[in-house]
């Protein structure tokens, strides 16, 4: 698994237009797509952490912090950031994309990039979870959610529970002309 370093994770944290709406519109369809693969992603990561007994099996329940599950402190919970990183990436937060689960979310990112390789060692065959989720940021902003849904202003993923997307086709690629077409197709 090809991973992010942290600092390179805060330029492209740092490098997105968060006011820019209208690329949530133009980027409706792909950003949905690119949330469900995530959340399929997330599925994987907290069925082999249950399995590892890294976090308590939950048969039909949920964690506490599904779907943004801090997986890193899970993997490690020593797991943290420069100062220096972490102080970059909360200064840029604040200023230009205070929502809270934004924040949640690209401080879990940075978590996941902060991981050492060898802890990842354990965890060969599972994809980078976060990457899905940056993507979804540099292609409009953030989104919000209420009522069951993760909703993308024109498109709306359900929010339903971990086991729901183990089986779920992969996304394609992450690739930004692939995310285009699937624009282009809507």
């Amino acid at each position: 698994m090809k991973k992010i370093h942290a600092e390179s994770l805060v330029d492209r944290i740092s490098a997105i237009n968060w006011q820019e709406e209208e690329l949530g519109f133009t980027h409706g369809s792909s950003r949905a797509k690119l949330m469900r693969e995530y959340l399929r992603r997330a599925a994987l990561w907290v069925q082999e952490l249950e399995k590892k007994n890294l976090i308590p099996p939950f048969g039909a329940g949920q964690p506490e912090d599904w779907p943004f599950v801090d997986i890193a402190h899970r993997i490690d919970s020593s797991v943290s950031p420069s100062a220096e990183t972490s102080a970059r990436l909360n200064d840029f937060l604040s200023e230009h994309a205070s929502a809270l689960l934004t924040g949640k979310i690209c401080r879990f990112a940075l978590n996941w990039a902060s991981l050492p390789d060898e802890a990842l060692s354990k965890f060969p065959d599972l994809p980078d979870p976060f990457e899905p989720l940056i993507n979804l940021f540099e292609r409009g902003g953030g989104f919000w959610v209420e009522n069951g849904f993760i909703d993308f202003v024109e498109y709306r993923v359900r929010l339903s529970g971990w086991q729901e997307h183990i089986d779920r086709q992969p996304l394609s690629s992450l690739d930004s002309d692939y995310l285009d077409s699937l624009d282009e197709d809507q």
